[in-house]
């Protein structure tokens, strides 16, 4: 009975070694190869394993190896729970970086919809004064049209990059749709707000200088313009179309 119970142990463990393998090349593979977490494992469940093995032979030989086993078994379980914590610590990376991709815009870097909103529902708590930027860019068409949609995306990746660093520790920057973004800022000065505003509009201006790039832009103010998202929203895009007007009229008059 007793060398019975050996064995179903000693398959247990292989087993669970065995699985243990196919679940770290898996994940491994997939999200980063760590050789040194890998190392644990097979260390860990692998001195396990002999020693269940030990255990089971000596049963069936006769043979006292009670000291092996137990070094076996001590320095496995010490590795083992080594690995378990790297692990732990692995996967909480891995979940991390998927939640960050998640909420991210992949050809810009900046937060997509979901996790401007994400972001925005949890700064709203704080109830500190903030406001709404929204920036639709000029001439995308026409940039996609003359020089290929390869630049029209280069138009849309410099730009965001040009919004994301005048805003920089202010607040943070979301993509909405193909050529528009949105903003938060918090404890800034309406001052303040007007001279990203002028700074962003210079550098877009230069980013196909022959074509003459602009970039739209209105904003809102929590409190005075609406307490939600959604209105919030309204009156900044309400400004920014104001803005489009406005660059139009003004080419229409130089003409």
């Amino acid at each position: 009975m007793s060398e019975l119970r050996k064995l179903i142990v000693f398959l247990v463990v292989i087993s669970l070694f065995m699985y243990m393998i196919w679940v770290n090349f898996s994940v491994l593979n997939k999200y980063g190869n760590k050789k040194v977490l890998f190392s644990f494992m097979i260390s860990g469940l692998g001195l396990i394993s002999v020693g269940t093995f030990f255990d089971l032979l000596s049963e069936l030989v006769g043979i006292q190896l009670n000291n092996l086993i137990s070094i076996c078994f001590t320095a496995g379980a010490i590795v083992f729970s080594a690995y378990i914590i790297l692990w732990n610590k692995y996967l909480i990376s891995v979940i991390v970086n998927l939640r960050k991709e998640a909420d991210s815009d992949n050809m810009t870097g900046v937060y997509n919809r979901i996790g401007f909103e994400k972001v925005f529902k949890e700064k709203i708590n704080a109830k500190n004064l903030f406001y709404i930027m929204v920036f639709d860019l000029d001439k995308t068409k026409l940039i996609n049209d003359t020089f290929g949609h390869f630049k029209g995306d280069q138009y849309i990746t410099n730009a965001a990059k040009i919004i994301k660093e005048e805003i920089n520790e202010k607040g943070f920057v979301g993509r909405t749709g193909g050529d528009e973004f949105v903003a938060f800022l918090e404890n800034v000065s309406e001052s303040e707000i007007k001279r990203i505003k002028y700074l962003i509009k210079k550098r877009v201006s230069n980013i196909f200088k022959i074509h003459d790039t602009q970039i739209s832009i209105g904003y809102s103010i929590h409190g005075e313009d609406g307490e939600n998202l959604e209105d919030l929203l309204k009156v900044a895009d309400k400004r920014m179309y104001e803005d489009k007007i406005k660059k139009r009229t003004y080419s229409v008059e130089q003409m």
